[in-house]
């Protein structure tokens, strides 16, 4: 029941926030720093293996971890997770103007858009089928409207 899937989420987090490496710290669009530390103060909604498509066009594998008002990309480093780079983008990306599209003629591609105070930043993940890409854009879309809804 819900009950059991939030209990799941507590662990899963637990899990992330533990093999996370506490020095790694990532700077928001917002300036402000995400450190391993800011995970506990989170809520999990959804985790899940997805990749990021850098400026060269390469696809990276990442650990997807969405949290009630934020988005955020591990990779694996040393049977660690730190937070993923991606040139010279933030991947800690908040879901406050935040517009989520799917990527034209790329049926496993979806573009996570922030509206920041100055230019927008684009990041484009990748995930494993169409069918989970779908699942990830509405996640994200319902997690947006709820979070919006409740501010």
């Amino acid at each position: 029941g819900i009950l059991d899937a939030s209990y799941e989420k507590k662990v899963r987090l637990n899990e992330i926030y533990t093999k996370t490496d506490s020095k790694s710290i990532m700077r928001m669009k917002s300036g402000q720093m995400f450190a391993k530390e800011d995970l506990k103060r989170k809520k999990l909604v959804r985790d899940g293996s997805v990749f990021l498509k850098n400026a060269a066009g390469r696809l990276k594998e990442v650990q997807a971890v969405l949290l009630t008002d934020i988005l955020v990309f591990l990779q694996e480093k040393d049977q660690k997770y730190i937070f993923a780079s991606l040139d010279q983008k933030s991947t800690v990306i908040s879901l406050k103007k935040l517009i989520v599209r799917e990527v034209a003629h790329e049926e496993k591609g979806l573009f996570l858009i922030s509206m920041g105070m100055t230019d927008p930043e684009m990041v484009e993940v990748h995930a494993s089928s169409k069918e989970e890409r779908n699942s990830w854009i509405q996640i994200i879309q319902d997690t947006i409207n709820h979070h919006h809804h409740h501010h």
